[in-house]
């Protein structure tokens, strides 16, 4: 059997478990298995009751212990010593801890475990008053870490109404999905939510971090803009990793949940390396690839292994506070200045089109007072008395004069295309002419 590391809090102690796949085994026939050592507190996807034999030194046998179970699939469990069951008291829901007084002297104890979710059992067995500081440490550690996360969420709420970016939005439904995967593993609900739920509350959480990181990646990095069809990848993965969530919610077999969990890891994977792609254009995506990295690959190490029983290099669930720590730190800090260089661009882009509207509109008031000049200098008792132009038929004639088309001429005086082609008819026949060009060579002698 393996044994866990000896030091000044931890008592040691060795472990073997059996898989009870028929749910039929009792302490009595169980003692007639043969069981197997434990090498690593990750089984695997295959959950069900699992038989766990654990052996303290003798001269630890009769103190008042605490069982240390860390994870956050574990239904419920019953304790044994020899061949009776022993009375626990649950002191810790969210470890959870359960406080053994063992009478008996007995070093040897059968724990009854059944796992909704994943196998992970990281048993850890302390002495009362040690346990009271661990227990200590523990819930100051998280208090610091989640006061820090309700900061950061507090100032991209503030951002988001201030700064008018939805970036900020995306990224504040982002850090709560992760923040909420994150407090599963804690085990920070469970007083709160109810047993049923909590069963697929990691399903929900590792599903919603999923998706709220794409949007997020997507808006952040103005994927449209770059690679518009990496989006039908990250939505098949993401539909792939909700039809494996939602038969782990019809037949209870982790295994779905644990291709799911895959599926939901490759999303994030895509959007990192399409970061990565782009980084060189996207200035942006520097911060992205940057912030993401180590909650991403972290994310990978401690959810895979735990998932498929991978006796693999893991990482723990202090490293994966650590890596989100570092990501919101990052990440917040690119969006606030990706956000004021856009405005300094848009700023800039104001400025020009400002300039580029005051200098159509020059244009065209010279044009009219050049119009109006044009007018001026028309011998214009000549065309009236003389050939009977009207006041509309020499506006015509001038632009006919200048070139332009019936088009032109027809939008410049607001009329229509027909009522320019009539005022040109009446003007050839009181000028006794028959085309454009007589006109203007007619009109430069006039005026």
């Amino acid at each position: 059997m393996s044994s866990c590391a000896k030091n000044d809090y931890n008592i040691p102690f060795s472990i073997a478990y059996f898989h009870d796949v028929n749910q039929s085994e009792t302490i009595t026939s169980l003692k007639g298995k043969e069981m197997t050592a434990l090498d690593s507190p990750n089984l695997g996807y295959e959950n069900g009751i699992y038989w766990f034999k654990v052996v303290l030194p003798v001269e630890d046998a009769n103190d008042k212990l605490v069982f240390d179970i860390a994870g956050n699939s574990i239904n419920n469990l019953s304790f044994y010593n020899d061949s009776q069951k022993i009375d626990e008291i649950l002191i810790d829901s969210t470890r959870p801890s359960y406080l053994i007084k063992n009478d008996t002297k007995n070093n040897t104890y059968y724990i009854k475990v059944n796992f909704e979710k994943q196998v992970h059992i990281n048993l850890k067995i302390e002495r009362f008053t040690a346990s009271q500081l661990s227990e200590k440490y523990f819930f100051f550690m998280n208090g610091i870490y989640y006061g820090f996360v309700l900061m950061i969420l507090l100032v991209n709420l503030f951002f988001y109404f201030s700064l008018k970016d939805i970036g900020f939005l995306y990224y504040f439904f982002f850090l709560i999905a992760i923040t909420l995967g994150i407090s599963d593993y804690d085990g920070l609900f469970n007083n709160y939510l109810p047993a049923y739920f909590l069963k697929y509350y990691s399903a929900i959480t590792h599903f919603l971090i999923a998706v709220f990181g794409a949007i997020f990646a997507n808006q952040f990095l103005s994927i449209n803009k770059y690679i518009p069809k990496s989006n039908r990848v990250s939505f098949s993965l993401l539909a792939l990793a909700f039809v494996f969530y939602l038969a782990y919610v019809f037949t209870g077999s982790f295994l779905f949940s644990a291709i799911g969990d895959s599926f939901s890891l490759l999303v994030l994977l895509h959007y990192w390396c399409i970061g990565l792609i782009i980084s060189k254009t996207n200035k942006f995506a520097r911060f992205f690839v940057a912030g993401y990295s180590l909650i991403l690959f972290s994310a990978f190490l401690f959810i895979a292994p735990i998932d498929w029983g991978l006796q693999i290099f893991t990482v723990s669930l202090s490293t994966i506070k650590f890596a989100a720590f570092f990501e919101m730190l990052i990440l917040t800090y690119a969006i606030t200045y990706r956000v004021k260089v856009l405005q300094r661009e848009n700023e800039i882009y104001r400025t020009q089109i400002s300039k580029y509207i005051y200098e159509i509109q020059k244009l065209k008031s010279n044009s009219q007072d050049r119009f109006d000049i044009d007018k001026n200098l028309i011998n214009k008792n000549l065309l009236e008395e003389k050939y009977e132009l009207s006041t509309r038929e020499i506006d015509v004639l001038l632009l006919v004069y200048k070139g332009f088309a019936n088009n032109k001429i027809a939008s410049d005086l607001n009329i229509s295309l027909n009522t320019v082609k009539y005022h040109i008819r009446n003007i050839y026949e009181k000028l006794n002419i028959n085309s454009k060009n007589e006109a203007i060579d007619m009109f430069s002698k006039i005026k």
